[in-house]
């Protein structure tokens, strides 16, 4: 961590703009699934099977499965004008959440590697996310979403040069 005297870097590079679709695409896509299996298949087995089953009930539960399918519509622009990030050769800062900010400052000796993920539906956009591990458990490993593959093969070589495991 940096002393007292030096100041933590101000995260302000933001992800590319592209990345609100591939979270649509994988997140937003899983959601409309379940919403859809709720609606068409949930909700007639519950009116057939629970006597209880109200013009009522029937409401709320699609009320509320509007709710969540809106709500999984609007995280992901959300999620992206919220996250930030910075790279300053000793220190990864990361800020991202809506209701719940989080802010994750990685120094570079404890990365262990660094790795590029690039998924299928990532590839369709030119996006990666650079993958930072850290000695730890369930909670040492960062992940930078939404990049272009150029800037994250530049985060990840600036990294292991800062480390000393550069190719040179």
């Amino acid at each position: 961590m940096p002393s007292a005297s030096t100041p933590v870097p101000v995260p302000s590079e933001r992800l590319r703009p592209a990345v609100v679709w591939w979270w649509w695409c994988t997140e937003g896509v899983v959601a409309m699934v379940m919403v859809g299996l709720a609606f068409w298949l949930l909700r007639p087995w519950l009116a057939e099977h629970w006597s209880a089953w109200s013009p009522g009930l029937d409401l709320a539960l699609r009320a509320a499965l509007g709710v969540w399918l809106l709500a999984n519509l609007l995280a992901p622009p959300l999620q992206y004008v919220r996250w930030r990030f910075c790279y300053d050769g000793d220190l990864l800062v990361l800020r991202h959440g809506v209701l719940f900010v989080a802010e994750r400052i990685v120094p570079v000796r404890r990365m262990q590697h660094v790795d590029l993920l690039r998924g299928p539906v990532e590839r369709l956009f030119g996006l990666a996310t650079l993958v930072v591990h850290t000695a730890g458990d369930d909670g040492a490993t960062f992940r930078v979403p939404g990049l272009a593959v150029a800037r994250a093969q530049e985060l990840r070589d600036r990294i292991l040069e800062a480390r000393g495991d550069g190719r040179r």
